[in-house]
């Protein structure tokens, strides 16, 4: 029987473990790890030694070898040298990253932006010169309503488990009141994000009104944060907004939404060529804001 799949399985693990480790891994180490004979270690790396990159010549292959009771590993400087993107490459990513440089989590936003500072730096000669004016002009617009320092202060809550002081506007009883709040997740639903207290309920974050960071700390419970997701997705399918219908290209089509930015940014995503017909109300609210951005503009001339 062809032990190639065993091969395949430790030379995938050899590679990277060993080139970690600049003095060399013990061979005893090696086998414990990979359940094998000194000897078939061996011949593992006698056949390690034959691969490389498909379109390179013998100075490019896997230099692994045996010293004494050690094994050890340089991998060719196609593999460790750092990446040259062309034009299209260094525009997809860039492309890509746009929306998480605009994220309501501050955190996210912020590491999207180091990484696209870092892929310009490393950008060849001619992604160089086109990249930064794509990120000088490329804006990406969020239709949330939630307050980026509301979030910001939810999200270290939940990172240092730290208890929130904070007005909250309840809907359902139209009563605005002040409560304490240990959360234990953000979570975002069809564009909306929520809050998920230390009992399990949740939160929208639109409707608070004021937060406040204390210095009083909490032990999160365990709580399944993707149960509550699928509830808050079933809850929204079953809400106010599941009779409401577009008209895309002629053709009359239901949309199961309670987010009341998805639907809006739905319509607008078919530039023209969507209608949203029912409920009343929402198609007014967004013949209203059509209006307010066109005199906007009318005014601006």
């Amino acid at each position: 029987m062809s032990k190639l799949p065993d091969d395949l399985t430790r030379f995938l693990f050899l590679v990277p473990h060993v080139a970690q480790h600049p003095d060399g891994v013990p061979v005893a180490d090696l086998c414990e790890q990979l359940s094998c004979t000194p000897a078939q270690l061996r011949r593992l790396v006698e056949r390690v030694a034959m691969v490389g990159a498909p379109d390179g010549g013998p100075d490019e292959l896997v230099e692994i070898y045996l010293e004494g009771d050690r094994v050890h590993v340089a991998l060719p400087q196609r593999f460790t040298r750092p990446p040259r993107f062309t034009v299209d490459e260094m525009l997809a990513l860039l492309l890509a990253l746009a929306p998480l440089r605009e994220a309501a989590l501050p955190t996210l936003r912020e590491r999207a932006g180091a990484l696209t500072d870092r892929l310009l730096e490393v950008a060849g000669e001619r992604a160089g010169e086109v990249a930064p004016a794509l990120v000088s002009r490329l804006v990406i617009q969020g239709d949330g309503d939630e307050s980026p320092a509301h979030l910001r202060d939810l999200e270290i809550a939940v990172r240092e488990r730290r208890v929130l002081d904070a007005e909250y506007y309840t809907a359902g009883r139209d009563v605005l009141g002040r409560r304490r709040l240990a959360p234990v997740g953000l979570l975002q639903v069809r564009g909306e994000w929520y809050a998920v207290g230390d009992d399990g309920k949740t939160f929208k974050v639109e409707r608070f009104r004021e937060l406040a960071l204390t210095d009083e700390t909490f032990e999160p419970p365990a709580i399944d944060l993707e149960a509550i997701r699928r509830r808050l997705v079933r809850g929204q399918l079953e809400g106010r907004l599941e009779e409401a219908r577009l008209r895309v290209g002629g053709e009359e089509r239901p949309w199961p939404t309670a987010s009341t930015h998805a639907l809006r940014r739905t319509v607008r995503a078919h530039r023209g060529a969507a209608e949203l017909l029912a409920p009343a109300a929402e198609r007014q609210a967004l013949i209203d804001e059509t209006r307010a951005l066109l005199a906007r503009y009318e005014e601006s001339r």
